[in-house]
């Protein structure tokens, strides 16, 4: 059975890629012969990382869901080797066709019958972002059956709604058995941490790429953030 994970969220900018991304690389440095797809119609942002050898599929075209496109996809995934891990970045562009075809052919679950285990990634923005980023966790979550495992971004600011922290609102108590996981991408001090992973996501690197390239306390700085990230997967993947 081959694993697909794909990230969704219709509002753009606020570090889909990067949570692509991240999931790639943990699942590299444990082994995984993983397999990442970019299907950005505008901004391809995960194709640009090099060592992960992503590659290149449009899966909508001008708001509508290429369906041979999407063949060419449900035909990788169902042929591919036992536990071969997908991470499959949608741009925003690509959400709501996405979401209206998996929807009216009840994709996930005709994968599922594939042999294709399905995990979404959903990713909630902190600051102004928070609600317009929740709606479209809220439809993932009320439209879809599909476990989901949830990413909540602090860089852009507070992680809560209504003075709430994210994580106890009321639409994840009702769905508490689909979420899988939390993972939290800390918000750092600008001058040091923040300015160490703004760089890397500029130039898109992946953690080690950075930390071979730059000076010893970023490369320090950025051991720390990875390791992090890493132990929280590391629950996430023990409990599933």
């Amino acid at each position: 059975m081959s694993i697909l994970y794909i990230t969704l969220q219709a509002k753009g900018g606020v570090g889909k890629s990067y949570v692509s991304s991240i999931l790639a690389q943990y699942l590299l440095d444990s082994g995984q012969p993983v397999h990442c797809i970019d299907t950005d119609a505008t901004n391809p942002t995960l194709l640009r990382y090099a060592p992960l050898n992503c590659d290149y599929l449009q899966l909508a075209e001008e708001h509508v869901v290429n369906p041979r496109a999407f063949d060419q996809l449900v035909e990788r995934l169902a042929s591919a080797e036992a536990e071969t891990p997908f991470v499959v970045d949608v741009g925003s562009n690509g959400f709501q066709p996405l979401m209206a075809y998996a929807v009216e052919n009840d994709l996930f679950a005709v994968l599922e019958g594939l042999g294709v285990r399905v995990v979404i990634n959903s990713v909630i923005a902190g600051g102004a972002d928070t609600l317009e980023t929740l709606r479209s966790t809220k439809l993932v979550l009320e439209q879809t059956r599909a476990p989901t495992l949830v990413w909540l971004n602090g860089h852009l600011g507070a992680l809560e709604h209504h003075q709430r922290p994210i994580h106890e609102l009321g639409l994840f108590e009702l769905h508490a058995a689909r979420v899988i996981g939390w993972i939290t991408l800390h918000r750092y001090t600008s001058h040091t941490f923040g300015q160490d992973i703004e760089q890397m996501l500029k130039q898109r690197w992946t953690f080690d790429e950075a930390i071979a390239q730059l000076g010893l306390m970023p490369r320090m700085r950025l051991r720390k953030v990875k390791q992090e990230l890493w132990s929280q997967l590391d629950e996430v993947f023990r409990a599933v």
